[in-house]
């Protein structure tokens, strides 16, 4: 049996003396620096790493996402280390969105805080302008068999996950396992994660309006149907369709997590599962994800910040804290095992941890040691 390590240092900054108010070390950032220094997770950084910071920037309406001084901390490290850190994210699924562009979504990064100053490092969107750059990877998953990689995240030496911990509406919880199966994937696997077939029109509904023609781009919709050799599934089409002619079957939560663990696996098999490593921050923790326009109350308190090279064992270890902690009054979360499934009960922490472990991308079994 594997039990992997996960570092943890608090999120407290306990000063009781009102003549040692000033300890810059009780900062999250210096923790963080830290952390990440005992952890050793950057060690295997060499000069000219291009090096990858898979983040999300949040949306319009979003106020908890991560804070830009902690990845400003972690591009500067590696920096240090000889490594050309750049930090990224990918397009919503979609064409009728701002989030589902590349322009927009930097834009919105922007007015979220996040830029190159603030960051220490440039942006790219890792599947490009419209999202449709991916590289196609086999996979022997529980649902999926293939995937579809974001371009620049493909292309990167090493990939630092790091996730702003908190609920899912649909999967229970974001973390690890959803930042690289969800975030590093271009938009047509976003499609096939979160959706039973590709989209068809319904000839009885067909008011031949021309929407989805013209929305379309690869040229996929003739004569009134969709060329499923053509197609590259980014739901442009039934967005703009009013008819409804273009139903879409979206999958169940369960379904919905193994489906993005399946692409976890494949971005983890064409990167290499050695050169990723997870730092998961208990901040914040609110029980939706930070797609959504708005962020609600945090349901238990800050926790702190956990690294670990094992994706599986970080998410695990994340889980277990939050469901340790003390409900926060004024919150969704309820009393039971699954403080997730009490906000949310249709869905489960477990479906995501044991999908993972069913393809062995990481332990169940983890042993937490503390950085002060």
């Amino acid at each position: 049996m594997t039990i992997s390590q996960v570092y943890f240092t608090d999120s407290r900054a306990p000063v009781d003396q009102p003549d040692r108010w000033y300890q810059p070390k009780l900062s999250a950032v210096s923790k963080l620096e830290r952390l990440m220094l005992k952890s050793g997770i950057l060690d295997n950084i060499s000069k000219g790493d291009q090096v990858a910071i898979k983040t999300h920037f949040g949306i319009h309406g979003t106020t908890k996402s991560l804070r830009p001084v902690f990845i400003r901390k972690v591009a500067q490290m590696v920096k240090d280390k000889g490594g050309m850190p750049f930090v990224t994210e990918t397009t919503g699924l979609g064409m009728t969105r701002e989030r589902s562009f590349a322009v927009s979504k930097i834009a919105t990064a922007e007015e979220n805080g996040y830029t190159s100053q603030t960051l220490s490092a440039p942006i790219i969107i890792a599947d490009g302008l419209k999202g449709l750059d991916g590289v196609e990877v086999s996979v022997n998953g529980i649902q999926l068999k293939r995937a579809y990689v974001a371009k620049h995240i493909a292309e990167a030496d090493k990939v630092i996950s790091l996730a702003h911990f908190k609920g899912h509406m649909n999967s229970g919880f974001g973390g690890a396992l959803k930042s690289i199966g969800v975030g590093c994937v271009a938009k047509t696997s976003k499609y096939d994660l979160h959706i039973r077939e590709p989209p068809a029109i319904d000839p009885g509904r067909c008011t031949k309006c021309g929407a989805c023609v013209e929305i379309c781009p690869v040229d996929a919709i003739k004569d009134w149907g969709i060329d499923p050799k053509k197609c590259v599934r980014c739901q442009g089409c039934a967005e703009v369709c009013k008819d409804g002619a273009i139903p879409l079957n979206w999958v169940s939560s369960r379904d919905l997590s193994e489906r993005f663990v399946d692409c976890a696996k494949a971005v983890i098999d064409c990167v290499g599962k050695e050169n990723f490593r997870y730092v998961n921050f208990l901040l914040d923790i609110t029980p939706h994800c930070d797609c959504c326009p708005y962020s609600d109350n945090p349901i238990v308190p800050d926790l702190g910040i956990l690294a670990s090279d094992d994706i599986l064992a970080i998410d695990k270890a994340s889980v277990d804290m939050v469901n340790q902690a003390p409900i926060l009054p004024n919150s969704m979360a309820q009393n039971g095992e699954d403080k997730f499934h009490s906000v949310f009960e249709w869905t489960h922490s477990r479906h995501q941890l044991e999908a993972a472990e069913k393809l062995e991308l990481g332990s169940m079994e983890y042993k937490v040691i503390k950085v002060e």
